[in-house]
């Protein structure tokens, strides 16, 4: 009789190593299919990481072309526009002429009597204020590009 005992729970056992096998194998594909949803999911973010930090800098280059424009406008200057200048890490910015629009100049406004600084009188023939729109653009890699819209007023000039 108690050999009969032994041999049932040697079966008993027998089926439960196998019982704890499938178990395994179990839990070891449901880490696997974790693993690989947690690195999709890291990689999504990795790609919105650096997306945003190319759109970014892409605006910080189409910034650059707006300041540039800034530093050549004047009087006797009626076009803005620039070739393409590379900036480094695959970055360029360019200056283009607002549509619809061929020069940046977009024209002047006369204003009688205005004083440059207190004290300096009245001027009766007035000054000139010259207008000047033109759009700053910014390239960069991953296809970003950004582009600014600006307008500027130069003067008083005395007439």
């Amino acid at each position: 009789m108690i050999g009969i005992a032994r041999s049932r729970m040697t079966q008993h056992r027998a089926h439960e190593r196998g019982f704890a096998l499938v178990i395994a194998l179990s839990v070891m594909a449901a880490l696997l299919v974790g693993a690989v949803i947690l690195l999709r999911v890291v990689s999504i973010e990795r790609d919105v990481a650096v997306s945003s930090v190319s759109a970014e800098a892409s605006f910080f280059a189409a910034d650059a072309a707006i300041n540039v424009a800034l530093d050549t406008i004047g009087p006797d200057v009626h076009s803005c526009a620039s070739a393409r200048t590379p900036i480094g890490g695959g970055y360029t910015y360019q200056v283009v002429n607002t549509p619809p629009h061929t020069s940046c100049f977009a024209g002047t406004q006369r204003v009688a009597g205005y004083s440059v600084a207190s004290g300096t009188g009245y001027n009766t023939s007035g000054y000139v204020f010259y207008t000047y729109a033109f759009t700053g653009l910014g390239t960069g890699p991953r296809s970003a590009q950004r582009t600014i819209d600006a307008r500027a007023v130069y003067g008083p000039i005395a007439q």
